[in-house]
């Protein structure tokens, strides 16, 4: 069986490592990891695939939440409960013995740039996306953030949240959520700190997890609350090769992972109704 998947990114690389099959993956940009990410990862994300001592940044034992910029709760463990990854790494990984075609992948049914293939899956992340998204912008910064602890900063006024995270060159400071860029970038400008090295805007998809052949981001599998998307998009994956080895023929639609996502979602629809839908 022959296939073709378009987007090297986290979804699209550990899916094609699981078929083990005839795959072929384009991926449009010239080096893998190019898209604005803070790079935060689960450890539970071991359950579905190793990660190498040599890929952790960080090792996160701590998790502090704001709300209007007031600490309103925060918990320390032991053990890491989360690590940022060198993200870049670990796609390189993934990628090693896949084919993968450096040049933008046009999809039109079964066919990728004009070639036929058995199954053709979309893992272009949140290009693939026209609509039930929000946006998120970030700053790689020189800022010296404390490297075990998460920070988090939740608004009343709007559904998202801010971060400043432990970053390679410092920290990552960035913001996302149901709100116009202007108020966006206006929080933004508050968590700001150090001199700014890099800046990437991106969308972050909240509308569920999508029917068809797509996978990871492309197919919506993001935590709408949090906006994480590495570990839910490596579960998507898993569950995808499922599907196209012929072993489930729906998995992804009863899976665990599209209960959690529609929880999230519940949860946002029901604050969106209120007088202060980001401080539920």
């Amino acid at each position: 069986m022959k296939i073709a998947i378009v987007g090297a990114g986290p979804a699209g690389l550990f899916l094609g490592k699981t078929l083990r099959e005839d795959v072929v993956i384009y991926e449009r940009e010239k080096k893998l990891g190019m898209k604005p990410c803070s790079w935060v990862v689960l450890s539970s994300i071991e359950n579905f695939v190793e990660i190498k001592a040599s890929e952790i940044l960080f090792k996160i034992k701590g998790y502090r939440i704001f709300l209007d910029n007031k600490l309103i709760h925060e918990i320390y463990s032991d053990q890491p409960f989360a690590y940022i990854i060198d993200k870049v790494e670990f796609l390189e990984r993934l990628a090693e013995g896949q084919e993968i075609m450096k040049e933008f992948g046009k999809i039109h049914g079964k066919h990728v740039n004009d070639k036929e293939y058995d199954v053709v899956v979309d893992a272009r992340g949140y290009q693939s996306l026209s609509g039930g998204t929000v946006q998120a912008i970030q700053y790689d910064t020189s800022y010296k953030a404390e490297e075990e602890v998460l920070n988090s900063y939740f608004y009343s006024d709007f559904i998202g949240y801010g971060w400043v995270f432990p970053g390679p060159q410092g920290s990552r400071i960035g913001i996302g959520g149901d709100a116009p860029f202007q108020v966006l970038n206006e929080r933004l400008n508050y968590l700001l700190k150090g001199e700014k090295l890099s800046y990437g805007v991106a969308r972050i998809s909240i509308g569920g997890i999508r029917e068809g052949s797509y996978v990871g981001e492309a197919g919506g599998a993001v935590f709408p609350i949090t906006g994480e998307g590495i570990r839910p998009s490596i579960m998507h994956a898993y569950l995808m090769s499922k599907v196209i080895k012929g072993e489930s023929p729906n998995i992804i639609k009863s899976s665990i992972l599209n209960k959690i996502i529609n929880a999230h979602l519940d949860f946002i629809n029901k604050a969106k109704n209120t007088e202060h839908p980001g401080s539920k």
